[in-house]
């Protein structure tokens, strides 16, 4: 069953207002990625989240019966903040990624109407979503080593009507089936540039990955 009407209109102010501050904050420079953004509701690939440290972990949830929390939830989801996922032990496994951080990445890789892109770290599907927005599902593969994490972002995709091969598996082994790749996004952070995606690029394929408090953007000149 769907949201009750009152509460999808809650759901899509609050997904419009994020929008309407990402455009202010000057990182939706691209018409294509604010349309994505404008496309893609942050909350249905956040259904819960969880705040707090060690043994103060607090999971906050959209189906909360407590009106305050779901509010709670949705003023979170909505927040331009990295959020939390899934824990284990309670230590980070998984998170959504800061809105604007996205935007900024996704402006940074710089792609072209059938490019075909692979997504390093898959987490909740929502990077994924707004690559499918933008290029299409056929272009778009995301890879994440924890199946419990795939299956789920899998789920959240498909209930938008996104279908991009998603992968369980190491990420820097690249995903050779669906290669050549134009681009590469690294969402999670890694010490190196496997060797491995090199060969998966064609010549002038861009990699895109964090790097300490920044970005780092290579350009595969002869794979």
């Amino acid at each position: 069953m769907g949201a009750h009407p009152e509460v999808r209109d809650v759901r899509e102010t609050a997904h419009a207002a994020q929008v309407r501050e990402l455009d202010a904050a000057g990182v939706l420079v691209d018409p294509a990625w604010r349309a994505a953004f404008e496309g893609v509701p942050r909350h249905a690939f956040v259904p819960y989240f969880w705040t707090g440290r060690g043994a103060g972990h607090e999971r906050l949830w959209g189906e909360d019966p407590d009106p305050e929390q779901r509010a709670r939830w949705l003023r979170g989801v909505y927040t331009d903040t990295p959020l939390a996922t899934r824990l284990r032990d309670g230590e980070l496994v998984s998170s959504s990624s800061q809105p604007s951080l996205m935007a900024k990445m996704l402006n940074a890789l710089d792609v072209c109407d059938g490019h075909r892109v692979l997504e390093i770290g898959t987490g909740t599907g929502y990077n994924a979503a707004l690559l499918c927005h933008r290029l299409g599902d056929d272009l778009v593969t995301t890879v994440d080593l924890e199946e419990e994490i795939t299956e789920s972002a899998r789920t959240h995709l498909a209930a938008l009507g996104y279908r991009p091969t998603v992968v369980t598996g190491d990420g820097a082994r690249g995903c050779p089936s669906r290669a050549p790749f134009d681009r590469i996004l690294v969402t999670c952070t890694l010490p190196r540039i496997p060797p491995a995606w090199l060969g998966q690029c064609r010549p002038g394929a861009r990699v895109l990955a964090p790097l300490s408090t920044g970005l780092i953007a290579l350009t595969v000149r002869d794979a």
